[in-house]
């Protein structure tokens, strides 16, 4: 079998739970010394998915591929007979049978969309709302994108750089190359990094833009602004920038006007562990928050359930709220809000209307 056909017929033996111990650990080395087989690898599950579920739970296979897998195995199960020669996609087993009928499936279901190639117009990696996502990049790194949110390439990550840009939420963990940094766009801040864990959060209908460091240091720039004295961010330190752009006298000025609009940077409790941390506590699959008006944890509930969020009136968008849910329905969460602050809601499907109590 040439090392191709045995990388394939590893990830087929894993895939598909049949792996030995020997298997499992030939396959970590292919993968940790190969990043194009890592994106392959990760691309290929992703593409098999029914739809993404958050990080760290199981995925669903998507329900044509599967009844393939369930027609191949019927196939394989079948009475041997021992006057025909065995052909040799027989002999590989039948999970790597399998996995191949389901290889072609994946092409042929998913076409163009499978392959993944730059382009600054279309996203290479989504999580929509009520979903989380991940893969590996061309280089390596790894990234973990939280629900209502968008990846694309801003390069081909061959030349001296490599560039994404970031629409949401994302978690990096970049491999280290100290002659080709690599950058992450998002909105009017650029974020420019060696070799680093961090978060970024830039959704479109937030305020501010947060970057939280774990690892390593980033540098932040604004793209759109010269005169930006680009910052330096190190380990447990979250910076948070207002989206709108000013100068520096035109920011000293707002910032003493309101403190929303001004930079700020803040340490992190590094003393928690990491699945306690609010910055990075959604890839534990928990939403947390922390002193919210109810008007911007709508967005974050909306993101989280997948659900539309109107206010019959502008007085209950400034109640306040603390706390964290991984489990509960929105109902249950909406309960849960409810005993901290008295309000009204009326659910229909997944639209949501909330008003002040009389």
């Amino acid at each position: 079998m040439s090392e191709n056909n045995r990388i394939w017929y590893l990830m087929a033996r894993n895939i598909f739970g049949e792996a030995s111990a020997e298997e499992k650990e030939a396959l970590q080395k292919y993968l940790s010394e190969d990043p194009a087989i890592q994106q392959q690898y990760s691309m290929l599950l992703q593409t098999l998915q029914k739809k993404k579920q958050p990080v760290m739970q199981n995925s669903q296979l998507d329900e044509n591929v599967a009844k393939i897998i369930r027609k191949a195995s019927l196939q394989s199960n079948k009475p041997k007979k021992s006057a025909k020669k065995r052909p040799v996609l027989y002999w590989m087993g039948a999970a790597a049978a399998i996995f191949l009928l389901c290889l072609g499936a994946w092409w042929f279901l998913s076409g163009d969309e499978a392959i993944i190639t730059p382009s600054a117009q279309k996203p290479v990696l989504t999580a929509k709302n009520g979903n989380f996502n991940q893969m590996i990049l061309p280089d390596g790194s790894k990234v973990w994108l939280n629900a209502g949110s968008e990846l694309f390439y801003e390069n081909d990550f061959k030349g001296n750089t490599r560039e994404v840009r970031l629409k949401g939420e994302a978690f990096f963990d970049v491999k280290k190359n100290p002659d080709r940094p690599f950058i992450v766009h998002a909105n009017n801040i650029d974020i420019k990094v060696l070799g680093t864990a961090f978060n970024v959060k830039a959704y479109q209908d937030d305020e501010n833009v947060e970057t939280t460091l774990y690892r390593g240091l980033v540098n932040v720039s604004k793209s759109d602004d010269n005169s930006f004295q680009p910052i330096l961010l190190y380990p447990n330190q979250k910076l948070i920038l207002p989206r709108a752009t000013h100068s520096k006298a035109e920011t000293a000025k707002v910032a003493a006007a309101s403190e929303k609009n001004s930079i700020i940077i803040k340490q992190i409790d590094s003393t928690k562990a990491e699945p306690l941390r609010i910055e990075t506590a959604w890839i534990y699959n928990r939403l947390e928050f922390r002193g919210d008006d109810f008007a911007t944890l709508a967005a974050k509930l909306e993101r989280w359930y997948n659900v539309k969020i109107n206010f019959a009136d502008t007085q209950v968008q400034k109640l306040n709220f603390n706390g964290s849910f991984e489990k509960e329905t929105v109902e249950q969460a909406l309960k849960a809000l409810k005993t901290a602050n008295s309000f009204n809601y009326k659910m229909n499907n997944n639209e949501i209307l909330i008003s002040s109590s009389k």
